[in-house]
Parts: structure tokens; sequence; C-alpha cells
């Protein structure tokens, strides 16, 4: 056992865990496929756009919190698309690229754990290019994009309280193609279509 799973007990070490939580992770997306593609499996009632920024700050743990609160979820996990929790993860680190996380303890362990106590080869930062978040009721899922689009797109079975959302600048259409923009300034024709396609699939973001 490394020191980190002896530390941080969120991390999937255990192959039973890992192929449940894959399994709930592949009822709610599609992590074949990346934004601006469709990555929801289940119908979305409503969508949230937002910077990736937001759940890499201390402060997201309150916020994820609040989310779990909201649609009755024991636990809330992360599991990284690329890359790939087994290969990168198990072989290399021996643990897969998942934590799971009791929803009653996930503002105390949050930063820690996604951040492995700062391993810049870590969920939030190198080692997380692209990843997913979902709550335990299936109720909810995040899809983080962070090597292209610097995005996450939050889509829920039901609308999140305003309260809620309101520590998180969630963006329209509009102010999702002005950020892409800002992103890529010597590259706008990039932004240009893929903002043109986000709108196009996820309809709910105009």
């Amino acid at each position: 056992m490394t020191a980190q799973l002896m530390i941080h007990k969120e991390l999937v070490a255990d192959i039973r865990e890992f192929s449940a939580l894959r399994s709930e992770c592949d009822s709610i997306f599609q992590t074949n496929k990346r934004l601006p593609e469709v990555v929801f499996r289940q119908p979305i009632d409503s969508l949230y756009a937002f910077a990736y920024d937001y759940i890499k700050m201390k402060d997201s743990a309150t916020f994820l919190s609040d989310v779990a609160r909201e649609f009755g979820d024991r636990v809330v996990n992360y599991m990284t698309v690329s890359p790939d929790p087994v290969e990168h993860y198990f072989k290399k680190c021996g643990f897969y690229g998942v934590a799971s996380f009791d929803a009653l303890t996930l503002s105390d362990n949050y930063w820690k754990v996604m951040t492995r106590d700062g391993n810049v080869d870590s969920f939030l930062f190198r080692g997380g290019d692209v990843g997913v978040m979902w709550g335990s009721s299936l109720k909810w899922g995040m899809f983080c994009d962070r090597i292209s689009w610097e995005l996450c797109l939050m889509a829920c079975q039901s609308p999140v309280k305003q309260s809620i959302m309101s520590p998180i600048k969630v963006m329209d259409s509009m102010e999702l193609r002005s950020y892409e923009l800002s992103l890529y300034r010597n590259r706008p024709q990039v932004a240009e279509e893929f903002s043109l396609a986000l709108a196009k699939n996820y309809p709910a973001l105009r």
C-alpha cells in the first residue's frame, strides 16, 4: 500500500470498488467522447457551464457538498478520463484514477485528495486532463475538461437552488463564447467552432 493510500482512504485501489464505480460512471457519461460532443447519457433538465478553475478552488468543496445535499448523495465520486485511470494511475501509482468521497466529510478532504497534497501529477492538475464527477444518486454529473477548453459542464435531472449556484459564475452561450475566445486569442476560429458546436449539442445553454 502506498503512503498516499494510507493517508487518503478516498483513493480507490480495490478492483471491485473500481469496477462498480466505473459502471456508475458509464451510466451517466460517454467517456469515449469529448466536448463539444454530447458526453451525457441521461436526459438533462438543467445545464450549467463554468470555468474549470472553479473546481480547483478550495471553496469548491463547499459547493460540491451543497450539491450532494441537494440531491441526497451519500457519496461524491471523481474519475479521470484522461489520463486513463488504469494504465496511468493503477499501474504507476498503485491506485485507480478514482476518488470516492463521503458527502459528510467531502468539504474537509476534497482539496487534500484532489491535489494529492500538492503533487503536480494530481487529479486537479496535470494528472487530470479530462475527468468526471457525479453523486451516488446518479441525478447529476459534471464533465471537466482542463486540457483543451478549461471548462466544466454540469448536467442535472432537476434545477439546483440559486443559493447553491450563486458562488459559481455560470455562463450562457454568449459568455462561454467570450470565455473561449479569451483562451484562444491566437486561434479565434477554434473557439468559434467549439462554441457553435457546443450550443448546437446543448441547447439548454442558449
